[in-house]
Formats: C-alpha cells, structure tokens, sequence
C-alpha cells in the first residue's frame, strides 16, 4: 500500500523544513498463541522525499535530512501503520525537533 507521509523538521534555531515523502506500508503483524510467536514484520519503506522551506518553496535536501526522515518515519512506523488500518493514504506525523541548527541541517 502506498501512502502519503507530511511533517516538519522544525531546527533548533525555528526554521521549518517541510517534508513530504511517499511510503510503501508492507507486511503483517499475528499477535501470539498457544502455537505461535509473535510475528511482525511490518516496514515502512520510504520512496521519494521532497523538502520546501517556510515560504513553500522547493528546496534541495542534505544528506543529514534524508536521514532524518527515514529514522522519523522508522520510529512513528507502528502509529502510521494503526492509522493506515482505519483506512486513508494520506498522513500526517508529528513534526521532528532538531538538536542542530538550520547550517548544521543543510551540510
């Protein structure tokens, strides 16, 4: 299934980068029994990524940001995949709080 992912990398100096990526949600989850383990192996795999600044614009991503999304996206993957089950492709996630700088983000 494919999905629409949107949030922002807010730097410790408050600029916004905007984020929208596409994901493919794969895999399943079986709760454990009497016979089994739990299995889960449920991805969030992040496809394209794009960046736009405060004013919108389209902007170029660093190496630094495209990590970002992918370890954001990673550890909000159980949340995306409990909205994703109540139906819908297009989601919004909690904005990342950076510890750098906006300089810092952008090398």
């Amino acid at each position: 299934m494919e999905i629409q992912l949107y949030f922002d990398i807010v730097s410790n100096d408050g600029v916004d980068i905007g984020v929208a990526a596409t994901a493919t949600l794969s895999g399943k989850y079986i709760p454990a029994d009497f016979h089994h383990d739990i299995e889960d192996d449920r991805e969030c795999l992040v496809g394209d990524i794009s960046f736009t600044d405060e004013e919108g614009e389209e902007m170029i991503g660093s190496e630094k940001l495209t990590e970002i999304v992918y370890e954001h996206v990673n550890d909000n993957d159980i949340n995306i995949y409990k909205d994703a089950e109540k139906g819908g492709y297009i989601f919004y996630i909690d904005n990342f709080k950076s510890d750098h700088d906006y300089a810092a983000l952008m090398q």
